[in-house]
């Protein structure tokens, strides 16, 4: 995802801490990322020595987690599976395909809960590059 930061300091020559700015149509409804609101602070890759107070568009990318993968995506599918098979084979009889879907949405319901639960205290990891400068620094930010 791109966004537009301006460059508080440079801490080295390809390192630079940057704060994200908020676009000028977003109503903070939050539907972008939790942890990339305007005003967040990163450090960021400095490949095109962008100094102090330049206005950069930079690229912000979310590192893979398995552990978020595996929560998110494998669990409710196991737990919904895993939900068919033990009320087939728990209950024999007249209503065990009944049963069997109702014991699956039950776990799928118990995954999701785990899945929120996780994902409350969940802190991505973010890779930031600087890409190109927009405006050299004003003399506000200096």
């Amino acid at each position: 995802m791109r966004k537009t930061a301006d460059v508080l300091e440079v801490l080295d020559d390809n390192t630079a801490k940057i704060m994200l700015y908020k676009h000028k149509k977003c109503h903070g409804c939050g539907s972008c990322n939790k942890h990339l609101h305007p005003g967040s602070i990163f450090q960021a890759e400095n490949e095109i020595h962008a100094r102090q107070g330049d206005m950069v568009d930079v690229k912000v990318t979310k590192a893979f987690s398995i552990t978020e993968f595996l929560i998110v995506y494998i669990l409710p599918t196991l737990s919904f599976f895993a939900g068919l098979f033990l009320g087939a084979f728990i209950f024999d009889g007249k209503n065990e395909g009944a049963i069997s879907v109702g014991l699956a949405f039950i776990l799928l319901i118990g995954a999701i809960i785990i899945n929120v639960i996780y994902r409350k205290s969940y802190q991505p990891r973010y890779s930031v590059s600087i890409l190109k400068r927009i405006q050299p620094a004003e003399p506000r930010l200096k």
